[in-house]
């Protein structure tokens, strides 16, 4: 059915040129509220179908509609800005043996509460709850695609230098989505989200511009502590992560490419479970390398690749699978929503993406991977399958090929998002999986 929705829109984009540039309409304009004030709306509808979901006890074939609203308020005066920001996450016609977790929704929450600060320099301090983008945003980010987005309770503290480096510090304790259960999960049943010191995560980073080396250069290092507590359950994680990130940014008729990499060390657990109190060593590592060409057409080729260790023993006393702490993986892996059986761990991936902008309005995105496990007997991503689900001992898991189409059918205002994913397992992934969205997202 999406795929259907999919070729008209494409038929449609065919037949109409790109409309003029105008001012977007704001609702900022229509209330006019006094000096100082700031106010912004957008809401997202997608409708999600899935046919040969891969992740273990998920209906093998699924649909539904999620939603997400998002009231952004602000107020500054004499340098300080306080802004609150609300918002709902929540589905609908989802069937009772659907893949449903907290990561899609949460109804009705403050996402983020927060007092900022000017500071000399062009510095700035944030207080309070609040979303973050961090570096690559593969291990701190604010999710964009994923209808329920990651909050911290926290100060975050921007400073740029004299010499063009910028320095950024984050402290927090990490905010908990609630309901966790099913029934809850299926009803959109409100609760209050909270945060504790059962979760603390911090990072700093440090940006070095381009001087006599032609890149950008990101050293970070995050710290995550966890502890059980009444009423949490963790998996006492306790990770210190450094890493160290080179890029050039693309530009028409250049060469661009892309390296980062991040050691892992501390203790953590193989489960969240109540009784599991087995504390392991941890110790793994992430390596990322692209390099891009753009075109003078608007077209831009990225040949990428991947590295997330995984455990090799799951019965001894360590642990090497990789954990991707608080970031995001739909813009590399597929777009997390009914499909999403890929991690940021345990995983060797190469793949080619295509980026291509015929007109202003409209964005087209192609990517095509191959999938094995690092470590054959670790699970695999976030399907909760392990070796023993499978038939063959083979690592690779198989291909998928994505499409993902973005046009501003009316600029600024309404942008109409469509895509899907088609895999083909293999060896341990044996199977095959289509998956397709269409939504749209209003701005106001």
């Amino acid at each position: 059915m999406t795929n259907k929705l999919a070729s008209g829109l494409l038929v449609l984009l065919a037949a109409n040129p790109a409309l003029p540039a105008e001012a977007p309409w704001r609702i900022q304009e229509a209330l006019a509220p006094p000096e100082g004030f700031g106010i912004g709306l957008i809401h997202s509808s997608r409708f999600e179908s899935i046919n040969g979901n891969p992740r273990a006890g998920a209906s093998p074939d699924d649909s539904m509609v999620v939603q997400r609203t998002l009231l952004d308020t602000r107020y500054r005066r004499n340098g300080v800005e306080a802004q609150l920001e609300l918002y709902d996450a929540r589905q609908q016609l989802a069937d009772d043996d659907a893949f449903v977790t907290n990561t899609a929704f949460n109804t009705l929450e403050i996402l983020q509460a927060t007092l900022k600060f000017d500071l000399p320099e062009d510095g700035s301090l944030r207080l309070g709850r609040l979303t973050t983008d961090w570096g690559s945003r593969r291990f701190l980010a604010r999710n964009r695609f994923r209808n329920a987005i990651n909050a911290f309770d926290g100060v975050e503290w921007v400073q740029p230098l004299r010499n063009g480096a910028t320095m950024r510090l984050f402290g927090s304790q990490v905010v908990r989505r609630l309901p966790t259960d099913r029934i809850g999960l299926l009803d959109n049943e409100p609760a209050r989200d909270e945060s504790s010191s059962a979760q603390r995560f911090h990072g700093a980073n440090l940006t070095l511009p381009p001087s006599s080396l032609p890149f950008t250069t990101d050293l970070y290092l995050f710290s995550l502590r966890e502890s059980d507590s009444p009423g949490v359950h963790t998996r006492n994680r306790r990770l210190d992560s450094a890493g160290l990130r080179l890029r050039r940014a693309p530009q028409s008729g250049e060469w661009d490419y892309e390296w980062e990499t991040l050691l892992q060390f501390g203790h953590s657990r193989s489960s969240a479970a109540a009784g599991n109190r087995n504390d392991l060593e941890h110790n793994a590592f992430f390596q990322y390398a692209a390099v891009g060409y753009s075109f003078p057409d608007s077209l831009r080729a990225v040949l990428e690749l991947d590295y997330a260790s995984g455990d090799k023993d799951p019965a001894d006393s360590s642990n090497g699978r990789f954990d991707s702490l608080y970031g995001v993986t739909t813009f590399e892996f597929g777009v997390v929503g009914l499909y999403q059986p890929f991690s940021r761990g345990n995983l060797i991936t190469p793949g080619l993406r295509l980026f291509y902008n015929p007109r202003p309005d409209l964005r087209v995105m192609l990517s095509w991977r191959h999938f094995w496990l690092e470590e054959a007997l670790d699970a695999w991503g976030r399907t909760r399958r392990r070796h023993h689900d499978f038939v063959h001992a083979d690592r690779y898991l198989g291909q998928h090929l994505e499409y993902r189409i973005r046009w501003e059918l009316i600029p600024g205002n309404l942008q109409i998002d469509t895509g899907a994913i088609f895999y083909q397992g293999e060896g341990l992934g044996e199977g095959h999986t289509r998956y397709g969205f269409l939504g749209a997202v209003i701005t106001f």
